[in-house]
């Protein structure tokens, strides 16, 4: 077998060219932040325009009294908003609180103290109730709202008894010292007042009977602010009169005034011990103290007219 030929050897292979090296990647592009559009700048305007407003002025009362009767009951007196979180949050914590219940001991008050405590508590009453109408006008709590406006309307329109008249509530030591111009002009218009000529409503619109409410208005307000006045005991006086009038016939506070009239000035002039002893006699049917008063008359006042009725009435009443 003949010999194989010889192994031809491969060519060798060029060398690998080196690996190369991976791109380095390119950094991610920054962004630029973009600016916010410019806010627009209110226009200047000139020096005149940027004056406020000047107020109105204020609305006539005949005006102001005529919108507030078209205005019809209930109806709120603010648009309603829709409200905020803020606002119910405020308004659950104030419908959670409960008042301080303010005790009074009444027991051993005497008449004025147990007077005085009545106004107090209507006063409380009705500050009470318009509070309420203001929250429940600022909610826009329209059945509330109405139910709140009917019980301020019952209450202005129910009888307040006025238990006690300034001249009870002043006491007896009360003096004239001096001349007050305030008011000698308020008893001159409580005069005027007194003796308006006026029938009885409706055949006088207004009656009789609201002259007389401001003549006592004049003549209360004499001794309430003006106690030195020397109009007080004749303020009094005239209270008497109109209380035990023919529109009030209210004779114990007649009584009451016409005592005050003599205890403030023990040498008035007018006739305040005389007619307490007439109301006695005729009206309270007590003729003790009738004939204790008659006596005064005939010892202490001037008037001989008057001193001559009271003894005829003492012996009508006495038989001496």
């Amino acid at each position: 077998m003949p010999p194989l030929p010889p192994v031809e050897k491969l060519p060798e292979l060029p060398p690998a060219p080196p690996a190369e090296k991976p791109a380095p990647k390119a950094p991610a592009p920054i962004e630029t932040p973009v600016e916010p559009a410019p806010i627009a700048k209110p226009l200047k305007t000139s020096p005149a325009a940027e004056a406020p407003l000047p107020p109105l002025p204020p609305m006539p009362p005949d005006l102001a009294r005529e919108q507030q009767r078209q205005t019809p009951p209930g109806a709120l007196t603010q648009p309603a908003k829709e409200a905020k979180a803020e606002a119910l949050q405020q308004e659950m914590m104030e419908a959670q609180v409960r008042p301080t219940p303010r005790e009074t001991n009444l027991t051993g008050m005497g008449e004025v103290g147990l007077a005085e405590e009545v106004v107090r508590a209507r006063k409380a009453y009705n500050r009470a109730l318009l509070t309420m109408k203001d929250f429940y006008s600022s909610r826009g709590t329209a059945v509330k709202l109405g139910w709140v406006e009917s019980e301020l309307d019952a209450f202005e329109h129910v009888p307040k008894m006025q238990y006690l008249t300034v001249a009870e509530m002043a006491g007896p030591n009360l003096r004239p010292i001096r001349r007050i111009e305030a008011a000698d002009q308020l008893y001159e218009e409580g005069l005027q007042y007194k003796n308006y000529p006026a029938m009885p409503f409706p055949v006088s619109n207004p009656g009789k009977d609201t002259y007389l409410k401001k003549a006592l208005e004049k003549f209360q307000t004499i001794i309430e602010k003006y106690p030195e006045s020397d109009k007080i005991d004749d303020a009094a006086f005239r209270m008497g009169e109109v209380y035990g009038g023919w529109y009030f016939n209210d004779f114990a506070r007649a009584v009451e005034c016409y005592t005050r009239c003599w205890e403030w000035n023990p040498k008035t002039d007018l006739p305040a011990v005389f007619n307490a002893a007439k109301i006695y006699d005729e009206k309270l049917n007590n003729r003790t103290k009738a004939v204790e008063l008659y006596n005064r008359v005939v010892t202490e006042y001037p008037n001989e007219e008057l001193q001559k009725q009271a003894v005829d009435r003492i012996k009508a009443l006495t038989g001496k």
